[in-house]
């Protein structure tokens, strides 16, 4: 479905983990609807230089540095934006960690790290702008991964935390929606241009595998994700709460074989 230009016009999005990637793809999206974006990430230097290259197309935005791990920190930023943008209508939560390594070799304080991030974080992000939100009317979106449902080796850490982000999302949708605040995430698969596809495809090789799992031949794109959510954003998503949108080229249906 093709969104209106001005869709989401005057409306407050904040979008955590926007530095690169992904999440600075769907910031992007989203500013380019209409949306006033606040951008969020740990590196001042990184956050800033997002914001600069997104306001040098003409889009409204504001850059925020913090750590999701710090719950204190995520409180004053989205104090910070609502008082200065007004109240919040759209939280995006992206921000994520990852690394290669097997659970019998796997110390608990490297486990803990990746929950710290992607689940503590997730939470402390929808925690924080709880208070600020915009009611009836509010979307939140957690980005996940396909590990939340496919068990993958060396990614014990990720799987538990991604299944923890979808199992929140689905609590929050319950205990929010009554006032009228919609929660759903979405699950990118593997995303051209991106540090977490650099890490899994390091050559030739590992990329045509990584192709053979998805049903769809292609890898995805940052403006894929960005219009997922943007639909979820939007006024055809309305009735849509306590969802995963799986946007992974098919990656969760299972196919480990090469076609012939």
């Amino acid at each position: 479905m093709s969104l209106d230009p001005n869709s989401l016009s005057g409306r407050v999005a904040v979008v955590v983990g926007a530095s690169s990637g992904i999440n600075l793809g769907i910031a992007h999206k989203l500013g380019s609807l209409g949306a006033r974006l606040a951008i969020v990430s740990r590196t001042p230097e990184r956050i800033e230089a997002a914001a600069a290259g997104l306001a040098a197309e003409g889009l409204d935005v504001t850059a925020h540095s913090g750590d999701v791990r710090d719950a204190a920190a995520m409180q004053a930023i989205m104090a910070e934006i609502a008082a200065t943008k007004g109240p919040i209508d759209i939280v995006s939560s992206g921000a994520a960690g990852n690394f290669f390594v097997s659970a019998a070799k796997m110390s608990p304080n490297a486990f803990k790290t990746i929950i710290d991030i992607d689940l503590i974080g997730t939470f402390n992000v929808m925690s924080a702008a709880y208070p600020h939100l915009r009611r009836p009317g509010a979307v939140l979106i957690n980005i996940t991964a396909p590990q939340a449902q496919r068990a993958t080796p060396k990614q014990a850490h990720a799987c538990a935390a991604k299944a923890g982000i979808e199992m929140l999302t689905r609590c929050l949708a319950l205990e929010w929606g009554p006032e009228g605040i919609r929660v759903n995430a979405v699950s990118p698969g593997p995303i051209a241009d991106t540090e977490g596809l650099a890490r899994l495809a390091t050559d030739e090789a590992l990329a045509g595998k990584i192709l053979d799992a998805l049903a769809l031949p292609r890898f995805g794109t940052r403006a894929d994700i960005g219009n997922a959510v943007a639909w979820l954003c939007s006024e055809g998503a309305s009735f849509v709460t306590g969802t995963t949108i799986d946007c992974d080229g098919g990656m969760r249906l299972g196919n480990l074989y090469a076609p012939d």
